[in-house]
């Protein structure tokens, strides 16, 4: 199997330096981050492929230090793969992994759309107006729940 990575979208490699990496950033990591990303992504139902990847991946292994993030990883190929169980194998775990990329980038895409609309806020303002907005829309029926990542996150 090798050592499963996680790609970067090379196109968003700004946007995930603001809001990931140094002093001041929105989030404590990179990985932190995609989750967010991915979880975002599939709310709003924005898988997007990634047409150039950075370089240096994120090891998988550092997703499944946190057993939420890696079932999120498993959640998002089960929903995208409903009728086939077998996603879940360890065989099919870069088919997963592209999954996660794709909400990934997506996610990325609707943060970056939300931080372009809100340039006299803060990227954290502009990421908690997002997700008051959300809940204010939604009744929590059978939706994602963003609460729990928000919270992880200390948003």
């Amino acid at each position: 199997m090798g050592d499963p990575r996680v790609r970067r979208p090379a196109d968003k490699a700004e946007l995930i330096a603001r809001l990931a990496e140094g002093n001041g950033s929105v989030f404590p990591s990179m990985r932190d981050l995609f989750v967010f990303a991915a979880a975002l992504g599939k709310v709003d139902e924005r898988r997007r492929p990634l047409t150039r990847a950075a370089k240096d991946p994120i090891r998988l292994d550092l997703f499944r230090t946190d057993a939420g993030h890696e079932l999120l990883l498993q959640c998002l190929a089960v929903l995208a793969h409903p009728n086939d169980a077998e996603i879940l194998r360890e065989d099919r775990v870069d088919e997963r992994i592209e999954i996660f990329e794709e909400y990934v980038n997506g996610g990325l895409e609707l943060l970056q759309e939300h931080l372009d609309a809100g340039k006299l806020k803060t990227d954290d303002e502009v990421i908690v107006a997002m997700l008051s907005a959300y809940f204010d829309h939604h009744d929590g029926g059978d939706d994602v729940d963003l609460s729990q990542f928000a919270d992880d996150l200390g948003l």
